[in-house]
């Protein structure tokens, strides 16, 4: 009786540590699994991460995202959609997976590159955290799981982390060698030489700046550009293509007044001023853009007109007016001819 009593207790053991076992390789499974929610959930993490790091910390950060790889298992989608069963055990894999995809991180980058881009008034960018996403986002270029929009979207942030970081040289090197996916060439030329004006006035080579904006100028003026404009995503301003041309003749009247060109200072302020017209109308419905346009043409001494400006919306050519036709007076109904009166003959009974 003893010796049954012990069996039994030590098959209830044996039981209870199987059971013990089994859910506990159960919950570790339900913790690998890899699902829609659980990669919702480690690009959270990842986010949150990256946006606590101080600046300095941030490329680390995103570096240590881009190696690190988690434990998963999973099953291969079959071909034929109607095919699909998670029961199909032969199309479960297990092993090491990324934790966030390398678009996710690419994501992120551009992030960063809006987080020290200053606000352009207050704030100044952080040259140095962005010198070190450019040096991040130029090797990520060269990873093979990056896609072709992930790669385009993220080189239109390194174009302006370029620009903020005074980087001109790279900026234009980027342009030139890996160009500019959905852009024209056109616009590739007109951004090219407004870099190297910048290049040009950050060495005070005043004449070298002046002939590249006006070279930009002359792009801009084109047809091909007559619908541009250009909103800066760290402020919200747009830019009108009408203003891009009027500062930038400003720019050139400045320019050439530092080497004593009085001629053509004076002459680069004519040109600036029409477009500076054109550019009060067109802001007109962009309280952000009126406002700086509006105080840029008291700086230079143009005239601002008080009252609001509003662009007079086109009206559809007005119909002639139909003649007027006098509606005859209406006809009062004919009278009823008074009835005769017929004597009824009486009623017999």
């Amino acid at each position: 009786m003893k010796a049954t009593t012990k069996t039994l207790t030590f098959l209830g053991i044996v039981a209870a540590l199987a059971v013990a076992g089994a859910l506990a390789v159960s919950c570790r499974c339900w913790e690998l699994r890899d699902t829609g929610a659980t990669r919702r959930a480690a690009r959270k993490a990842a986010a949150a991460a990256v946006r606590k790091a101080a600046p300095d910390k941030v490329v680390a950060e995103l570096q240590r995202l881009l190696d690190e790889k988690s434990r998963h298992y999973w099953f291969l989608p079959e071909k034929d959609e109607a095919q699909q069963s998670k029961w199909k055990f032969w199309t479960l894999r297990f092993g090491d997976r990324p934790s966030v995809t390398v678009d996710f991180v690419g994501t992120l980058v551009e992030e960063q590159f809006l987080r020290f881009s200053g606000d352009g008034d207050k704030t100044p960018p952080n040259a140095e955290a962005l010198k070190g996403l450019l040096a991040f986002s130029h090797a990520l270029f060269k990873n093979p799981a990056l896609s072709a929009d992930a790669a385009t979207s993220l080189s239109e942030r390194c174009l302006d982390g370029h620009f903020l970081a005074n980087d001109f040289d790279g900026a234009i090197a980027l342009l030139e060698t890996r160009g500019m996916p959905g852009r024209s060439k056109t616009w590739i030329e007109v951004t090219t030489a407004k870099l190297r004006a910048h290049k040009a006035m950050e060495a005070k080579d005043s004449r070298e700046a002046v002939a590249q904006l006006v070279k930009f100028i002359d792009i801009m003026r084109s047809d091909e550009l007559k619908d541009f404009e250009e909103c800066d995503p760290t402020t919200g301003v747009l830019y009108s293509r009408e203003w891009i041309i009027a500062r930038n003749y400003m720019r050139c009247s400045g320019l050439s007044a530092d080497v004593k060109d009085d001629a053509k200072a004076a002459e680069f302020r004519a040109l600036a001023a029409p477009f500076y017209k054109t550019a009060l109308e067109k802001a007109a419905n962009e309280e952000n853009s009126l406002v700086l346009v509006k105080a840029e043409m008291k700086q230079h001494g143009f005239p601002v007109p008080e009252a609001p400006v509003v662009k007079p919306a086109e009206k559809p050519a007005e119909k002639p007016a139909a003649p007027a036709v006098e509606k005859p007076a209406a006809e009062k109904p004919a009278e009823k001819p008074a009835e005769q009166t017929v004597e009824k003959p009486a009623e017999t009974k």
